[in-house]
């Protein structure tokens, strides 16, 4: 590329980050439709819950302990059972290792990202810290997850080198909080130059690997983007074609500048993204969802024994996923054999699926081993590029096939309200009894246009209300 080329491309990158800030800074929340703030209430619910199924995960466990032993401060909530609280960092730190670690957050795959993730633990420690609104923390939430979707799109080449995990943690997590804190456009927009600058280049490998620190990416972006706040308020921030050394010049992703403001306010992605039913990579849900069927019409072969192979034929993407001998939770949740093989020996609901105990199941591990993946042949574009097709043959040489173009839970297939709260209940109620009551009251409120008069603080602690 030649001086004048990368110079309008630079140029371009400054002026459409300004119009983002600005855009961001003058958003009201008397300007966000109701129907974007049920998804954002929904979302949050979903995550939270996501968050609360990790905690008896030994490292979680370990480190959450940890934290909790440091005594350093008491105004916002780690989630996990009874809802003891830290400081805000600590929270933040807290809830970002546990809010991935089960594969049960939401998330954006027009370009796979997942902002909600990235953002929610700092947005909403920082809320209860600060003693602000409901209000207030929702449109956090929703500024957050526009700006972090637009980087993705921005700069959609990063994958599948590095995670989006790693490369847009910093920069959601400084969105939400320069949101939060109302900083006017010139500081927020060196909030997030400074912020880009501290992105982590963790590599796609190492979820397929099962190197743990991955789950730690989003703790490690609340931090950062807290500090880059901070760093933004005390003068120090980065470049205004910061961005286009980072993500063009350092991960080797071309410029799409146009995308940092494309329909902003008039595209709410944080409707578009998905929710997951299975706790595993969401290139594995269509496979599992294809096996499920073949399994309703011929449920004597669950377990296994019966079946010689399993052709799992997936898109180029998903063909990286081909792990047959996971040896972490999180390779697992990253190995559509792992995920297919615990599909037929539990049902692809079955919450063991990917913890501990899975790793030392024979039985899946035995079907792990009849796994056979290919490329498929045909993919259609986004919302249909996670397709699967699985062919079960059978000992006796018996063929059954199915094809799933889109799992349920993703854009093309969204869940409804109640399963998404169904979901919630699940995954929460021994550790936070009245989240599912909390998220389904925000929800009714706001569809009844009432005065939202609660404050972060009391919503959260109504999780835990006897």
């Amino acid at each position: 590329m030649d001086e004048n080329s990368s110079q309008s491309i630079k140029n371009s990158i400054s002026e459409n980050l300004l119009k983002l800030s600005d855009w961001a800074t003058h958003l009201r929340y008397e300007d966000i439709p109701n129907s974007v703030l049920q998804h954002a209430v929904l979302i949050l619910g979903d995550n939270i819950a996501a968050a609360l199924s990790a905690t008896n995960e030994p490292e979680v466990k370990t480190y959450h302990e940890k934290l909790l032993s440091q005594q350093n401060g008491n105004v916002a909530t780690i989630f996990r059972k009874d809802g003891p609280k830290t400081s805000l960092i600590n929270a933040a730190l807290a809830n970002g290792l546990a809010i991935t670690w089960n594969e049960l957050d939401d998330g954006y795959t027009r370009t796979a990202v997942h902002p909600g993730a990235l953002s929610q633990p700092l947005i909403l420690a920082a809320a209860q810290a600060n003693d602000l609104s409901i209000q207030e923390m929702l449109r956090a939430v929703v500024v957050a997850y526009e700006i972090g979707t637009r980087f993705a799109r921005s700069w959609p080449e990063t994958l599948p080198r590095l995670h989006p995990h790693g490369v847009f943690n910093s920069v959601c997590a400084a969105a939400g909080y320069a949101s939060l804190m109302r900083f006017n456009k010139t500081l927020f927009m060196n909030a997030l130059t400074g912020a880009c600058t501290m992105v982590s280049p963790g590599p796609y490998s190492h979820p397929i690997q099962g190197a743990l620190i991955r789950n730690a990416w989003p703790a490690a972006g609340a931090w950062l983007g807290y500090f880059a706040c901070e760093m933004a308020q005390a003068n120090i921030f980065g470049t205004p074609s910061g961005p286009y050394d980072v993500f063009q010049v350092g991960f080797g992703a071309t410029s799409k500048p146009e995308h940092l403001c494309m329909d902003l306010g008039s595209e709410w992605t944080i409707t578009a993204g998905y929710h997951k039913l299975y706790g595993s990579c969401h290139h594995a849900h269509a496979s599992m969802e294809a096996i499920e069927t073949i399994l309703r019409e011929h449920p004597l072969l669950r377990g296994g024994e019966a079946i010689k192979s399993i052709t799992i034929e997936v898109s180029k993407m998903g063909m990286n996923f081909n792990n047959t001998k996971p040896v972490t939770t999180l390779a697992a949740k990253f190995s559509i054999p792992h995920a297919v093989a615990a599909t037929i020996v539990n049902g692809a609901s079955a919450t063991e699926n990917f913890l501990h105990e899975s790793m030392s199941n024979k039985l899946i591990a035995a079907v792990r081993e009849k796994v056979v993946m290919e490329e498929i042949s045909h993919v259609r574009p986004w919302p249909y590029d996670r397709p699967a097709k699985v062919t079960i043959e059978l000992n006796n040489g018996e063929k059954f096939s199915e094809f799933c173009e889109a799992a349920l839970g993703s854009s093309s297939r969204p869940l409804e309200a109640p399963m998404v709260l169904d979901k919630i209940r699940n995954l929460s109620e021994f550790y936070a009894p009245n989240l599912e009551l909390a998220v389904v009251s925000l929800r009714q409120q706001l569809q009844d246009n009432s005065s939202l008069s609660l404050k972060t603080n009391a919503w959260i602690n109504s999780f835990y209300t006897k």
